[in-house]
């Protein structure tokens, strides 16, 4: 299994909405409203790099998502 954490900026005074969207996302174990320079972050978890590609994905198209910085978990 790979994990791997999603660091999101969002539109400002849209991150909860963001968050609400990215947290229905298959792969997507858990998901917080952060402060700092990303406003979300998210825990995924993938059988693949393939299907984390595809999650990843999902989340960048996401209204309102500006960025994303993908962090892999290395074993």
């Amino acid at each position: 299994m790979i994990s791997a954490f999603v660091m999101v900026n969002s539109v400002p005074d849209q991150s909860e909405w963001v968050l609400d969207r990215i947290g229905t996302i298959e792969g997507v174990k858990e998901a917080y409203r952060i402060w700092g320079v990303y406003d979300i972050i998210a825990v995924i978890k993938a059988e693949t790099t393939e299907e984390l590609k595809g999650i990843i994905l999902h989340i960048r198209k996401v209204k309102h998502v500006l960025s994303t910085l993908t962090l892999m978990v290395v074993k």
